[in-house]
């Protein structure tokens, strides 16, 4: 075992951590907003940033940054919040200890997810030779390049040439 083992366990332990301190419902409902937030913020930015220039007379390329974040930090804060009125209502239900297993399992599955893609993304990047050799003679690094590799093909075949 060497240090890229030790780092992968510690990275799979936090994530585990952090779905069962939260819950899968506000896990979910985290996610959901990043991905909501970042759809909303694409698809509305440019047109909330020309009623920002025309409102402060700011410079345009501000009011850009500042109208994405603005999209984006919003709908984060609004699934945050449905997120901690959901988790009331389960704990309510008396099913919270389902809610926080569950939570553990999905934070596990999204803490093996980053580390496929980094994987898989380390293991074609130009490495330092140190690197490469720890990777390769790492005993859990090369599940998670494999899965990170079909990740990356799946993706393809879901979004053709992207």
């Amino acid at each position: 075992m060497n240090f890229v083992d030790i780092l992968i366990l510690i990275i799979i332990a936090l994530f585990l951590l952090k779905g069962v301190l939260r819950g899968l419902v506000k896990e979910l409902c985290s996610l959901i907003g990043l991905a909501v937030g970042a759809l909303l913020a694409f698809r509305f930015h440019g047109p909330l940033a020309e009623g920002m220039v025309a409102a402060f007379k700011l410079p345009a390329s501000v009011c850009v940054i500042a109208a994405f974040l603005a999209i984006f930090l919003l709908t984060l804060l609004l699934f945050g919040l449905l997120g901690m009125l959901l988790s009331k209502y389960v704990k309510l239900l008396y099913v919270g200890g389902l809610n926080r297993v569950a939570g553990g399992i999905f934070g596990l599955v999204q803490g093996m997810l980053l580390l496929a893609v980094v994987m898989f993304g380390l293991s074609v990047s130009p490495l330092p030779e140190w690197g490469l050799l720890a990777l390769k003679e790492s005993q859990l690094a090369p599940p998670f390049i494999q899965l990170g590799e079909q990740v990356f093909n799946g993706s393809w075949a879901i979004f053709p040439g992207s």
